[in-house]
């Protein structure tokens, strides 16, 4: 990350919306913000209305006198396009820039982001916009950063507009050719969808049934490329009269746009993260996010662009951060990669949509406990210069890939799937057990890599197989988790056995899906989902004289596993040299909602454990549940089922043990977590208890303290020991 400006300490502020305020209160946010150690905001984000009262009339001299005031107190600006939010006069003027539904409905003037992303109009007006800022603010030494748009696809993610059909005809025609193209990869043969002309396609509008797989992939490619689009023509006309670096906010493992195409635009990757605070997993999202964007950033450094201090306005029930939490989840972005902690906002609106959405500063101002949290955040992060711009490493890697989850998006069948949640749950078993991960995409160089998850990637990818086998070659374990190579890029089902370009690295191929537990939802007759759990179905079955005497595996609420105890046991005693904790086998192994019958397509491959002859696996009892196939220097493992959390943490002993992998710092206290960044050791105590930690070594420089064998970290709370 390149910045025209060198910070000492991590980037600290947050979105500031000026013209919601009168001068006075302006001058008095300076203050304030220099009280907070704030050294960058981001404006303009939400101001196109102010920028541009009336078509072709800009209004920027208040921006500049706003600029200059903020510079002239060591305050950075990252400066927004401020095309989120296109104003009343383009709606009056030019409905057709508004979106329009599936159902047809063209939506109304008065929320946010109500444009149509393919709008020759919208593109055009919002460029201008962006070139007049660029060739204004360009070279002020106080705006370091371009802002283009705002969370792009959040609310609009795909408009069913003409504009867009006509748009989607010409897309169609580039990728495929021709329409007699279009018909081979979507298979409209099939419930006689052939189309006879170009014209006759449309966008995939309201349907009775399922839309055509092929068509929906197809589209979600076309929104991400037209959305995509209106970015690209906003940064060209920025680079005209700007060399400043330029951004946009992203949003997690967000699935409608794909995020490692768009990473190619960016010269610094910033994120939008709020995780829930009443729920017990929450600092795993937060991990979660931060190891994919430190993925998309390519190992560097990045921002965290908007948070809450408190609580936000938008959820049914909307929970504040526990006293602490602000500053732990922010230490815990830093510790995961981050040079910068921004809010959503900085001073909380009295008006609007997100008027009790929290802000540095609240309604109540000076006399809350959430402005103490933001200066007392602010001066921690002032003692944390060394640590901005260090690296951090990681010989784990988990790999996503958006074009797999839109996959199963678009196909029908075989079971409601998400590759990204897979991924998210191997993710936590990791966290959990205290190893850094990356996130990387199919085309990463998996070589550099001890362990590599492939959980789901459902399409089958030639080039990431052979990948994968050069790095296996040189000592990587790699595991492989089902459903993946399902499908070609164009949703074609492979023929002679899934796993297509990977059957031959893991000798194994699988013959037949086999789907279980479908039964634990039922529909009553008002439509209302009733939940199966096995309390109620025994209670049911005290009475349910007929069906209780029928196996049905699809109904049954886990798939069992049977291991091979002697191997685990083996592997464990080569785990316990690199100081990882044990897990118990008492409660036992399980997959959760699919299974498949594996066939070994090669004499080497070990089978680790099998699915065991009960619960939802009884029509695969015996058959391979877990391979493991040797390959040169490494291994290439096959998990045929989606394990629970504790058989994922099982099978990772495995993994760890053949490569070797341990965390970063063994023995802490439950809730503790530990991320080392270069030289400084992350310590984060997400518990409500004291923790107490032994072998602890170094200046802790939250505290300024020195650690000397012993810590102690209260609830919610972090350290960050220098170790130079």
């Amino acid at each position: 990350m390149t910045l025209p400006f060198a910070p000492k300490t991590p980037v600290y502020g947050g979105d500031y919306n000026p013209e919601q305020w009168d001068a006075g209160t302006v001058d008095e946010d300076i203050r304030l913000m220099r009280e907070a150690g704030v050294n960058l905001v981001s404006l303009g984000i939400f101001s196109w209305a102010r920028m541009e009262p009336e078509e072709g009339r800009y209004e920027l001299d208040w921006l500049a006198e706003l600029i200059d005031k903020l510079y002239a107190n060591g305050i950075m600006v990252d400066l927004a396009t401020g095309t989120a939010s296109p104003p009343a006069w383009m709606a009056e003027k030019h409905p057709e820039t508004l979106p329009v539904t599936a159902e047809g409905i063209r939506f109304g003037f008065g929320s946010r982001q109500q444009y149509c992303p393919s709008s020759p109009l919208y593109r055009r007006k919002a460029a201008e916009l962006a070139g007049e800022l660029a060739q204004r603010f360009g070279a002020h030494p106080g705006v370091v950063l371009w802002h283009i748009g705002n969370e792009y696809g959040c609310h609009i993610h795909e408009c069913f507009c003409e504009e867009c059909a006509a748009q989607f005809r010409i897309w169609l025609l580039e990728k495929h050719g021709s329409v007699d193209g279009i018909n081979k990869v979507w298979g409209t043969d099939f419930w006689s969808q052939r189309y006879g002309t170009i014209d006759q396609i449309t966008p995939p509008r309201a349907m009775p049934t399922f839309s055509n797989p092929g068509q929906m992939l197809d589209w979600r490619r076309f929104c991400n490329h037209q959305i995509l689009g209106c970015l690209l023509g906003e940064r060209e006309q920025i680079r005209k009269y700007s060399d400043r670096p330029v951004t946009t906010n992203f949003m997690g493992a967000f699935r409608w746009l794909d995020y490692r195409e768009w990473a190619r635009y960016m010269d610094v990757i910033t994120d939008d993260s709020y995780p829930e605070p009443s729920d017990p997993a929450s600092a795993c999202e937060v991990a979660w996010q931060a190891d994919l964007m430190r993925g998309l950033a390519g190992g560097k450094p990045w921002f965290l662009m908007e948070q809450t201090t408190s609580e936000v306005q938008w959820r049914t029930r909307n929970a504040s951060k526990r006293p602490g939490q602000y500053a732990l989840w922010s230490l815990e972005r830093l510790a995961h990669g981050a040079d910068g902690v921004l809010q959503f906002q900085w001073r909380q609106s009295i008006r609007g949509s997100e008027t009790f959405h929290a802000g540095m500063v609240p309604h109540a101002g000076k006399k809350s406990a959430t402005w103490h949290e933001v200066v007392e955040l602010g001066s921690t992060l002032q003692k944390l210069g060394p640590v901005v711009g260090a690296p951090q490493e990681a010989n784990v890697a988990i790999v996503l890939d958006w074009e797999s989850e839109w996959a199963t998006m678009s196909a029908v069948g075989p079971q409601d799937w998400s590759h990204f949640r897979l991924a998210r749950e191997w993710h936590r078993t990791l966290w959990e057990q205290g190893i850094t991960t990356d996130i990387v995409g199919t085309d990463a160089d998996l070589s550099r890599y001890t362990v590599v998850i492939v959980p789901g990637v459902l399409i089958d990818y030639r080039e990431f197989a052979q990948r994968a086998s050069r790095a296996v070659e040189r000592g990587t374990q790699l595991l492989v988790v089902t459903p993946t190579g399902l499908v070609t890029p164009e949703l074609e089902a492979l023929q002679g056995g899934y796993l297509g370009s990977l059957q031959a690295l893991l000798g194994v191929s699988v013959t037949d899906l086999y789907g279980l537990t479908a039964g634990v939802y039922e529909h009553d007759p008002m439509g209302v989902p009733r939940v199966h759990t096995e309390e109620s179905d025994a209670r049911d079955n005290l009475v349910n004289r007929l069906s209780r005497a029928v196996e049905v595996p699809g109904a049954a609420h886990s798939m069992p596993l049977a291991i091979d105890r002697d191997e685990l046991e083996r592997a464990r005693d080569r785990l316990m040299a690199v100081d990882s904790p044990k897990v118990s086998l008492r409660p036992g192994l399980r997959g959760q909602l699919w299974g498949e019958r594996v066939a070994m397509v090669q004499p080497d491959v070990e089978v680790f454990a099998t699915f065991a002859a009960s619960g939802g696996a009884i029509d695969v009892a015996g058959l391979p549940a877990l391979t493991r196939r040797a390959v040169g220097a490494g291994a290439a493992w096959y998990l045929a089922t989606d394990a629970d959390g504790f058989t994922r943490a099982v099978i990772w002993q495995l993994l760890a043990a053949y490569a070797r992998v341990h965390p970063a710092f063994a023995g802490l206290p439950d809730g503790v977590e530990a991320q080392e960044r270069g030289d400084f050791l992350f310590l984060l105590n997400h518990s409500d208890r004291v923790a107490e930690l032994a072998g602890i070594m170094g200046k802790d420089l939250v505290s300024g303290g020195e650690a000397t064998g012993h810590l102690v970290l209260p609830p919610r709370s972090g350290a960050v020991i220098d170790r130079r």
